[in-house]
């Protein structure tokens, strides 16, 4: 057993799919929601994902309508542009205050760390600025903004998503290539003007070739969705 008294089959069952786990231990009672507390906490040990973890604290406080977004949307995780069309829960999240305060919360967060890393403030080590787990949460808060319209939105994802795949100095390395790529997917899905503008700052920035690559797909589609949405 791990020190957590959760075996790795059992972290492994109830952390691959996290809110449909919550949703049963809801039902279950207070055990086994501790037992899956426990299963979460075991985890991060093993790849730290803190973003992840203050997401499963939250969703006791989220409406029945967003937890079965998450737990039935396939693309809570990551959102690629394969799944654009498809539901995203983000638009159901969007209408949950507690979700909207949240995704505020940690973008700002996010904006903050990625400029303390570019100002030197914290060391700069390629792909280490968030977990890959937490790139899907950031992601999807970044796209429940972006259905609000929310005004203070324009200011954080100008400095996230350049900063988020633009190393500092000259390496061609980036702080975050799953956290660039999962916003430039969401700035397709759901455009902004300021998100937009953020990607095609981030393209004259990048040096990175894959995420260039990457992000130069979404820039047409982004403009094509804004001029609609407008």
């Amino acid at each position: 057993m791990m020190e957590s008294d959760v075996s790795m089959d059992e972290m492994k069952r109830l952390t691959e799919q996290h809110y449909q786990s919550f949703l049963q231990a809801r039902l279950a009672g207070a055990k086994a929601l501790a037992r899956l507390d426990a299963a979460m906490q075991a985890r991060h040990a093993l790849l730290p994902m803190p973003l992840t973890l203050r997401e499963l604290a939250l969703l006791p406080q989220l409406c029945d309508a967003s937890l079965l977004a998450l737990a039935r949307s396939p693309h809570c995780g990551h959102w690629s542009r394969d799944d654009i069309g498809d539901t995203d829960p983000a638009q159901v999240l969007a209408e949950d205050v507690a979700y909207a305060e949240f995704s505020r919360a940690i973008l700002e967060e996010a904006a903050r760390h990625l400029d303390a890393i570019h100002a030197g403030q914290l060391p700069y080590v390629a792909d280490a600025a968030f977990a890959t787990a937490d790139s899907g949460v950031l992601a999807r808060a970044a796209r429940v903004a972006s259905y609000r319209d929310e005004g203070w939105f324009a200011p954080v994802i100008a400095t996230l998503l350049p900063q988020a795949c633009v190393a500092p100095g000259t390496a061609r390395s980036a702080p975050s290539q799953s956290l660039a790529m999962a916003l430039g997917h969401g700035v397709e899905t759901i455009p902004t003007p300021a998100s937009v503008e953020a990607l095609r700052t981030a393209l004259a920035q990048v040096r990175h070739a894959g995420i260039r690559k990457k992000l130069e797909r979404n820039l047409k589609p982004a403009e094509k969705a804004l001029a609609r949405r407008a």
